[in-house]
């Protein structure tokens, strides 16, 4: 590494040096597992000196929550774009749940290690509050998108905006686990008509 390059490093924003180190994680967990994902591999990994880890992140377990929730704000963004132009309740629920997995279907290495790193949370001792996050906040977005229907002219709903948001997470979750388990197309695109008819019917009686 030359003179030139460090200093290049060590003055770049902070930002920028989160999404290298996110990235870096990432690569590492595809070649060696959530466990190969050491503080000094990551910044290995993402060519940074390890103090730019502990710069940017307190600890691993936060670079772990910064990493889900960044592909938190993915799919909310892509359930967004999907759900805009939809006019009814049961085709904006298919259009978020079909977006979810499409998400997941392009990349289904990069979703299963997201899915290990919530379950790894939810079952290590001091760690639950990383799993009980990301739920609360995959929750309060679909809740979010919910009322954001409402606003354009969708209407009211029979039942809570906390309920159907919890109900359209749950889908959402057991739809991609069961096609990253099968990988059957068929059987995932029926579930989603099927979740968003039930759904919307419940919700709009």
């Amino acid at each position: 590494m030359t003179p030139g390059t460090r200093r290049t490093r060590e003055h770049r924003p902070a930002a920028e040096r989160r999404e290298q180190l996110l990235d870096a994680a990432v690569e590492v967990m595809r070649a060696g597992g959530i466990a190969a994902a050491t503080t000094r591999a990551v910044a290995e990994r993402a060519g940074l000196p390890q103090g730019a880890f502990h710069y940017c992140f307190r600890s691993k377990d936060e670079l772990f929550s910064a990493l889900l929730d960044r592909e938190l704000d993915a799919s909310l963004g892509r359930v967004w774009d999907a759900v805009a132009d939809t006019g009814d309740l049961e085709a904006s629920i298919a259009a978020a749940l079909r977006a979810i997995l499409d998400r997941v279907r392009s990349d289904p290495e990069y979703h299963l290690l997201t899915a290990e790193l919530v379950d790894v949370a939810a079952r290590t001792p001091g760690l639950e509050h990383v799993a009980r996050r990301e739920q609360a906040a995959s929750v309060e977005r679909a809740g979010l998108m919910l009322r954001r229907w409402q606003e354009t002219g969708g209407g009211e709903l029979a039942v809570g905006t906390r309920v159907l948001a919890e109900a359209l997470v749950a889908a959402s979750t057991g739809i991609t686990s069961s096609w990253l388990s099968a990988r059957d197309d068929e059987a995932a695109h029926a579930c989603v008509a099927l979740f968003a008819a039930a759904l919307a019917r419940v919700a709009t009686r």
